[in-house]
C-alpha cells in the first residue's frame, strides 16, 4: 500500500511539475533511467517529464525506486549522457 500511494504521490508531481507550453528536455539514451536496462525489454516503456526532462523507464518498479532518490539517479542520467556525447 506504501508503495502505491508514492507512486500515486510521484505521478501526481511529475503532472504538477510539466508545463504544456514548454517542451521537455529529450532523453536520448536507449536505457533505463534506473536499471540501464534496454528499454523494452521489459514490455513498452513508461516515460514521464520530471522538472522539464523526459525520462525513460523499462517498468514501473523503476519508476518507483526513481522517486526514493531522484537527484541520485539524475545524476547518474547526466553523466551517461556524457559519455554518450564523446
Amino acid at each position: 500500500m506504501k508503495k502505491l500511494l508514492l507512486s500515486l504521490a510521484a505521478l501526481a508531481l511529475v503532472a504538477c511539475n510539466s508545463t504544456p507550453t514548454k517542451a521537455a528536455e529529450p532523453y536520448t539514451l536507449d536505457t533505463c533511467v534506473v536499471m540501464d536496462s534496454k528499454l523494452g525489454s521489459m514490455g513498452d516503456p513508461i516515460t514521464l517529464v520530471y522538472h522539464g526532462r523526459e525520462l525513460k523507464f523499462c517498468c514501473q518498479p523503476c519508476v518507483d525506486a526513481f522517486f526514493e532518490d531522484p537527484d541520485h539517479y539524475l545524476a547518474q542520467l547526466d553523466e551517461e549522457v556524457a559519455k554518450s556525447k564523446d
